[in-house]
């Protein structure tokens, strides 16, 4: 063999020696690798989090001492947990431990992924295929907000308006602001069950009265005072001693029928007065309480009230020694004869929302 030609071989030889060294170290340092996934639940704030879990990798002919730690990772987004912490250890493949990490992710992000480099106690480091989870079958959709639920009731007499309110969802609780036509204002916000009710007194029934029902300070409903024929037919006094009522029917009326019914009577009392005529009852307060509801009928209207007796201030007589004028209700309307007087008023205010109940319970009963 020539010169030339053992150079050549020669030459080929160790080219043959370098290319197979070449893919023997290849391959093994390609075997390296770190198992890892993710996987992913809804949260009840329309986020879901992904628990991202990894364990080193094995494949054939793997040195049994042979371990690795984490070198560093990509991943979009906030991360916190074992797994993101450099240098920590990745458990072996196939025993019950793994390394675990957690992700918070917005629910606007379809999906997310891993990329883990680990490095092995041989110094062999390695960088695995990015591993992608996506958001639960479904998305995750962010809850509403509960909505108040709510029921209304008013109600109209002679001297006044009633108005109540109640929630209904324990878990949007709604607050009720109620607002006069002169100026009063009240605000409540009642637990389901509680309820919230008062009575707006009519100061001037030429001026009229209306209430704004608001909820969560948008108005919903608006309650208008309106005069009633049959008003005209009850006159209320207070004296310090009691109540007195007179009932009175026009020539030009027709027959009609009262109930009265107080806080003492086991039943209530109906007269029945014709027309042009008139009956007077009177009623005693007892260890000064004294409430008296009432109902008016003929065969084609109706209507109904109550009032309540307050106690006279027996500090503060009257210096001449004589009684004082007695305190009476408003006038509702220009053909109504309850007369009024300031004091009457305040007994009316003061008490609006307990009558009111009352009337209601008692009629009720009726």
């Amino acid at each position: 063999m020539n010169r030339t030609l053992k150079r050549v071989l020669g030459l080929s030889g160790s080219v043959v020696l370098g290319l197979a060294g070449a893919v023997t170290f290849a391959s093994a340092a390609q075997a390296h690798h770190s198992d890892y996934w993710g996987t992913s639940v809804c949260n009840e704030d329309g986020t879901w989090t992904v628990t991202w879990e990894a364990t080193d990798g094995t494949w054939p002919g793997k040195e049994d001492d042979l371990t690795a730690t984490v070198k560093s990772w990509t991943v979009e987004g906030d991360v916190s947990g074992p797994l993101f912490v450099e240098g920590a250890a990745l458990p072996a493949n196939g025993s019950t431990d793994t390394l675990k990490g957690t992700q918070v992710v917005s629910g606007d992000v379809e999906t997310v992924s891993l990329v883990l480099t680990s490095k092995w106690s041989n110094t062999v480091e390695d960088t695995g295929a990015p591993y992608i989870v996506s958001q639960p079958e479904g998305g995750c959709d962010t809850p509403e907000e509960p909505e108040p639920g709510f029921v209304l009731d008013s109600d109209i007499d002679c001297v006044g308006i009633w108005v109540w309110a109640d929630n209904t969802n324990p878990e949007a609780l709604a607050e009720f602001t109620f607002v006069s036509s002169d100026g009063e204002e009240e605000s409540y916000t009642p637990e389901v069950g509680e309820g919230f009710g008062w009575y707006f007194l009519l100061e001037e029934p030429e001026s009229g009265l209306s209430v704004d029902v608001l909820v969560d300070g948008e108005l919903v409903d608006t309650v208008e005072w309106y005069d009633q024929e049959l008003c005209s037919y009850i006159e209320v006094e207070a004296d310090c001693e009691g109540l007195i009522f007179t009932l009175s029917v026009p020539a030009d009326g027709e027959a009609t029928t009262f109930t009265l019914w107080t806080s003492y009577s086991d039943e209530p009392e109906e007269i029945v007065v014709q027309p042009g005529g008139s009956e007077v009852r009177e009623f005693k307060a007892v260890e000064d309480v004294l409430w008296v509801d009432y109902r008016i009928k003929t065969a084609k209207d109706g209507t109904e009230g109550g009032v309540e007796w307050i106690p006279c201030d027996e500090e503060t007589p009257s210096p001449s020694g004589t009684p004082s004028a007695q305190p009476q209700l408003p006038t509702t309307g220009s053909s109504m004869t309850i007369m009024i007087g300031s004091a009457a008023a305040l007994i009316v205010a003061a008490a609006a929302i307990f009558l009111i109940m009352r009337r209601r319970r008692a009629a009720q009963d009726w």
